[in-house]
């Protein structure tokens, strides 16, 4: 029951933090939480929040990275100085230990920095990748206005020669008809 009502809590002081659009207060939130969890000792709660907090970093790097900054300092602090006692909570799970150890053994603003790296290059492989497909469609609308003034070259000789072969076959019936008629 213990667990429900700071899981409850927890769920609470999220939301009421993704709400504000201070970063501080954010962090203030996010730390709150973390320390019912951590009190509660419950790990899947306490994984979760650090997984969110992950999360909360790449959303903002994308928005406003000295945000982003300002918010895993602040975060930082926390983890440094209880980072025995999380360690101890979420036990063997290498994905929250993961996060623990680079929120802890890494600076903000390289954290910042690296995730902002990365966006960038995601945002030029979308860019490399638009880029191949407007070249694509237009190689193949080439192509196809090519075919086409192919067939249309071979269409206007194939009238052409059908017009000279039916004048040929009209001179040559006048002819015989003017031979026929003894002209």
């Amino acid at each position: 029951m213990k667990k429900l009502f700071f899981i409850a809590v927890a769920a609470l002081t999220l939301g009421f933090a993704s709400c504000s659009d201070n970063k501080s207060d954010d962090a203030a939130a996010l730390i709150e939480n973390l320390k019912a969890q951590l009190e509660a000792g419950d790990a899947s709660a306490l994984q979760a929040t650090l997984q969110n907090a992950k999360d909360k970093v790449v959303e903002l790097v994308a928005k406003n990275p000295e945000a982003a900054k300002t918010y895993v300092v602040k975060i930082q602090e926390f983890i440094k100085e209880n980072k025995e006692k999380i360690t101890a909570v979420i036990g063997d799970n290498a994905m929250a230990q993961n996060v623990v150890n680079t929120l802890v053994d890494t600076p903000a603003e390289t954290v910042v920095s690296a995730l902002t790296a990365g966006q960038a290059v995601f945002d030029n492989a979308q860019n490399a990748a638009d880029g191949l497909i407007d070249q694509a469609v237009n190689e193949q609308i080439e192509a196809a206005e090519d075919l086409n003034e192919d067939v249309n070259k071979q269409v206007n000789e194939a009238i052409d020669q059908a017009g000279k072969d039916a004048n040929e076959a009209i001179d040559k019936a006048a002819a015989e008809a003017k031979k026929a008629l003894g002209l």
